[in-house]
């Protein structure tokens, strides 16, 4: 017999690849559960088989892919809200006390560590390391851009934005492209550190996302643009009505984002034309996922959720105990995620 729930998977692997394929294999039944006695503030990074997270007291765990085993902890700093970016095997973390850590991500010992006040205006780290060309970035709250010797953690270049920076930046094709919480967006030659283009919002501006040639981000004062990078060449904008506050993804000739208000939006690329909108209870700050055909993100509300990309119906969700501001993450047919609640979750 062929199930709505079938139905549901073959849409989304049409979506996806545009032919026919094999049903989805996602169950979603909970294949493990973590209490990391904290409230989990970071998102999760996945590589070698470990689940790497960071939590309110600035702990870093890697998990055992498979069983939820802890390998190792890590006492980092302050409160880490970012995902660790994992270049080889050398991790980058950030904390809220402005402490940026490199971890062998295979043992977890501390490789060195770099706190701005040491030399410069001391600020948070609210977003994400970014790694790229042997160089580690991150942006801090003292408004300046950070760029490091990936190796070594020496300081190769600095970049004032004049502005508070609460997002993350992106690394791509020798570019590094930033948001400020003050409404700018810039593009950052990644080898010095000049200004090689920008433009504006009307309100902060979050960690973009790039595909195709373009650069799409989103803003508090609800729009979301797509612009071209060659010669920064807008190609259109897309007023969501409300404050967007997730990262978008970009796939399948689609572009999603969350906003605060609780509303999962997917465009379509080309155009920026709405394709479907879905409703959440509470706010998203968890950027969305594409997983096996489907749209994961979470809810200020506590629910894990899995839609259909193609058509957002919703396929399943999960109610954890405390609310979900961290980005999910995948690998090998399992999702993870952080709650509030303490604890981390593998789906599968």
């Amino acid at each position: 017999m062929i199930t709505i729930r079938k139905l549901i998977a073959v849409a989304a692997v049409l979506f996806m690849t545009g032919t026919a394929g094999e049903t989805s294999a996602w169950q979603g039944m909970q294949k493990w559960a973590y209490d990391a006695q904290n409230s989990v503030t970071g998102s999760p990074a996945v590589a070698g088989g470990k689940v790497i997270i960071g939590d309110s007291e600035g702990r870093l765990a890697a998990l055992d892919e498979s069983t939820g085993e802890p390998i190792w902890v890590l006492e980092a700093g302050g409160t880490i809200n970012g995902t660790p970016a994992l270049s080889g095997n050398t991790l980058y973390s950030g904390g809220m006390d402005g402490t940026l850590s490199a971890v062998n991500s295979e043992t977890g010992d501390l490789l060195w560590q770099f706190n701005p006040s040491e030399k410069f205006t001391p600020g948070s780290i609210w977003g994400s390391p970014a790694t790229g060309d042997g160089r580690v970035y991150f942006n801090s709250a003292d408004g300046k851009v950070y760029a490091l010797n990936s190796a070594s953690g020496e300081v190769l270049w600095t970049f004032d934005s004049g502005r508070e920076l609460r997002s993350s930046p992106v690394f791509s094709d020798g570019l590094l492209f930033v948001g400020t919480y003050e409404g700018l967006f810039l593009a950052l030659d990644a080898a010095t550190g000049k200004k090689a283009g920008g433009g504006g919002s009307g309100g902060p501006v979050l960690t973009a996302a790039v595909s195709g040639g373009r650069v799409y981000f989103g803003s508090w004062d609800g729009v979301l643009q797509a612009v071209k990078i060659q010669k920064v060449i807008p190609v259109w904008q897309y007023d969501a009505g409300e404050s967007i506050t997730t990262k978008p993804l970009v796939a399948g000739g689609r572009v999603f984002f969350g906003t605060e208000k609780g509303k999962m939006t997917a465009l379509n690329e080309e155009t920026g034309q709405l394709a479907w909108e879905f409703p959440v209870p509470g706010g998203i700050q968890s950027s969305p996922l594409l997983h096996d055909g489907m749209i994961f993100f979470g809810s200020n509300g506590g629910a894990i959720h899995a839609m259909d990309a193609g058509t957002g119906r919703e396929i399943w969700k999960f109610q954890s105990g405390g609310e979900i501001v961290t980005n999910p993450a995948a690998a090998n047919g399992k999702v993870f995620f952080g709650s509030a609640d303490g604890k981390v979750y593998a789906f599968e």
